[in-house]
This record gives C-alpha cells, sequence and structure tokens, in this order.
C-alpha cells in the first residue's frame, strides 16, 4: 500500500531530475506529506517528450459519476490491474510516473502502528509506476487523476508491510510511459524493488495529521 508521500522539491529542481517540462501550474515548494485527494506532480509522455503535470491522487474512471469514488482507488494492484474493470483501459494507454523522494508505511507495534519514513539508499527522487485518467463531471472542468501501483513487498519491505509500490528504475521510465509499449513488457516491470534499494527509519506519528507538511515529519524518533 501507499497512502502518503514526499516530493521535497521546488518545480524546477523536478523537471531537472527527470528531463522534463511542465504543463501548467509547476509544483509550488516542497511537499512533505501528499495524502489522496491532494495534487501531486505525475510524469507523462506526449508528443515524444517528457511531461509534469499536478495531478490529483485517487483515480476517478471516466465512467463515474461523483468524485468520491477516487478515495478508494489511490492504489492498484499490479497483479489485476491488466484485467480489473476500474484500471485496465488506463494500464493500456494512459500509464504515468509519480516522482518521489520517499513515501510513509505504518508497522504495527504492539497495539500501536508507528509511522517509517522510506527513501532511497541513494540518489534524490523515486519514480513510482502510476495510472491516470480524465474525468468530465456535468458542468464542471474535467479533472485529471491517478492512482499508484503496488505489488508484493520485497525481502526489506517485508518488515514493514507486506505490499510497497513499483519503482519503476531510471532506464526504463520511458518504456513504462510508451503508450504503444506491448503489454508483456509492461507486465514485467511490475516487479518489487531490489532489496538494497531502499532505507528507512521510524519517525514522529504528526505525519498522520494531513495538516503537517515539512521537513521535520521525516527526520528519525528520538
Amino acid at each position: 500500500m501507499c497512502g502518503r508521500f514526499g516530493v521535497p522539491f521546488r518545480g524546477d529542481e523536478l523537471a531537472a531530475a527527470l528531463d522534463a517540462q511542465w504543463r501548467g501550474e509547476p509544483l509550488q515548494g516542497p511537499r512533505w506529506n501528499v495524502a489522496p485527494t491532494q495534487h501531486a506532480p505525475v510524469l507523462f509522455l506526449a508528443d515524444g517528450a517528457r511531461r509534469l503535470e499536478m495531478t490529483r491522487w485517487g483515480l476517478i474512471p471516466s465512467w463515474a459519476k461523483d468524485a468520491s469514488i477516487g478515495s478508494k482507488m489511490i492504489n492498484a494492484r499490479a497483479e489485476t490491474v491488466a484485467e480489473k474493470p476500474s484500471f485496465r483501459a488506463a494500464f493500456r494507454k494512459r500509464r504515468c510516473l509519480v516522482p518521489m523522494a520517499g513515501f510513509f508505511e505504518w508497522k504495527r507495534d504492539g497495539k500501536d502502528k508507528v509511522p517509517h519514513w522510506i527513501h532511497p539508499a541513494a540518489g534524490p527522487v523515486l519514480t513510482v509506476a502510476g495510472l491516470w485518467e480524465r474525468w468530465h463531471p456535468v458542468g464542471a472542468e474535467p479533472v485529471t487523476t491517478f492512482t499508484v501501483l503496488t505489488t508484493a513487498a520485497n525481502g526489506f519491505m517485508a518488515a514493514l508491510h507486506e505490499r510497497m509500490p513499483v519503482i519503476v528504475a531510471p532506464a526504463e521510465r520511458d518504456r513504462w510511459l510508451d503508450a504503444e509499449a506491448p503489454e508483456a513488457e509492461l507486465l514485467a516491470l511490475l516487479r518489487a524493488a531490489p532489496d538494497d534499494l531502499l532505507a528507512a527509519h521510524a519517525v514522529s506519528t504528526r505525519v498522520n495529521d494531513a495538516r503537517h507538511d515539512d521537513a521535520g515529519l521525516v527526520e528519525g524518533r528520538s
């Protein structure tokens, strides 16, 4: 599962790191605690070029009658994404990458759940496999939304949670974004990351409140 993540970059920093240009309003300053239904940067491939766009987290299928379904569709399971009605059309033609510096996961400790910040062991930016849709509500402007793909945890993550985001390596980013990529090649990318890719440490429960959004959220617990 992936329920919170951080994008602690300026818009120009993120564009440079991903060799991309912004479409529309760029990211306005660092975000440390992105929560479902909030907007976050998403990377697309358009006319052969990488484009970043602020997009609402929680996929709303084109056939949805209202936006409420989006809060239940923040994640899509890699094992069923090619067949599940809510995701299969987007999987074929509307794939994206969700850049982040890391994500939060909660580990059960007795009756408590202790939040952890999971981040690259080296390097500033992860790109996580995602899908996007454009929803056209009656009488209102279209809304672009996304979901994050998850898979079974690798050996490292298994100590924290049974699921983890699908992390796409830099060399595989354009393949995932290519609308014409064969399904077999795409499915091969939906695997757990190597055990040595990530590091983690326990953090304050302040992250539980989405109103908190500062660098202190990723500092280790004392």
